[in-house]
């Protein structure tokens, strides 16, 4: 394990934002693994696993620990429909491999940004399908405790955007196990992977550097009755849910900037890093967003990204 000091983080996040931290490694196998356990025991530093960096703002002060980057990238498709793949491998690699193989079940997920391991914490979703969906079971081990576990799916606590993994980070996420459905027409598969990499070209602000979705959808079973008409009647509610976007735009809140970031104009639920954009630029956007949205709506806004 190569241990380099005082890294920028910038690169490693799609918003391309954030400061240094003060010790960064890559993992590249249980080796490796245990360097880092080691490490972090004899010089009692806090850690942070990076996967993808694609929901994650980092400050602008940078990390005050050990950054992890693992690297577990492999993946192997078995004739029963059963994949084990590397909790690092990025999704849009996998989407496409199933997909050309003729492995039905996670076309849904063309365009998803960062890693398998990534939409495993934040239970990944979208067009009404979710990981946990086609997920069996993961290894991780605990960076703490050195336990190593297989988690059944039932064990990691699904809930919408939301794991056990998501609230417990001091596990590192090893190896997926998912269940897809072989022996489709490949063509079939990737023209409805390409056809879902388009919808997100066309209603997403990909030209810049941003995050994905800020904040989480509302459920409706939260929402009080009036919210609930004012959004029947603008027919925006899908999968029991409404857009965190929906109100940001009915607040008017569309392009409004704060230094170097933006509310965008084509998504209201991203915030775009128009080049120079710092966390602090970002942060203080999200508290005029919430505040805004609380004044208009009485509704709280939930952050889906992570802040480090």
């Amino acid at each position: 394990m190569l241990l380099e000091k005082e890294i920028s983080l910038k690169p490693f996040t799609t918003f391309k934002i954030g400061g240094p931290a003060k010790f960064f490694a890559v993992l590249k196998n249980f080796k490796d693994i245990e360097i880092a356990i080691d490490f972090i025991e004899k010089n009692k530093v806090d850690f942070f696993i990076i996967g993808g960096g694609s929901n994650l703002l980092i400050r602008d002060e940078g990390f005050d620990g050990i950054v992890l980057k693992p690297q577990f990238e492999y993946v192997n498709f078995f004739e029963d429909g059963i994949v084990s793949v590397g909790c690092s491998k990025n999704m849009a690699e996998l989407v496409f491999e199933a997909c050309n193989l003729g492995y039905k079940g996670l076309e849904w997920a063309g365009g998803l940004p960062g890693t398998i391991g990534g939409a495993i914490v934040n239970n990944a979703g979208c067009f009404g399908s979710e990981i946990k969906d086609i997920l069996l079971e993961v290894s991780a081990i605990n960076l703490k405790t050195k336990e190593y576990k297989i988690f059944k799916n039932n064990e990691c606590r699904f809930t919408y955007r939301d794991s056990f993994f998501k609230n417990n980070p001091n596990w590192l996420l090893i190896e997926a196990k998912l269940k897809l459905e072989p022996g489709f027409n490949k063509d079939e598969l990737l023209e409805i992977m390409e056809e879902k990499i388009k919808y997100r070209k066309e209603k997403h602000p990909l030209e810049y550097p941003n995050a994905g979705s800020i904040f989480k959808n509302l459920l409706i079973k939260d929402l009080r009755e009036e919210i609930i008409e004012i959004a029947q009647r603008d027919n925006v509610i899908k999968n029991g849910k409404i857009p965190a976007g929906y109100f940001i735009e009915k607040a008017n809140l569309k392009g409004k900037q704060i230094g170097g970031a933006k509310v965008s104009e084509k998504h209201a639920n991203f915030i775009i890093n128009l080049g120079n954009a710092k966390a602090v630029d970002v942060l203080n956007l999200i508290e005029l967003v919430k505040e805004e949205v609380k004044n208009k709506f009485d509704i709280n806004l939930e952050l889906e990204i992570k802040i480090l």
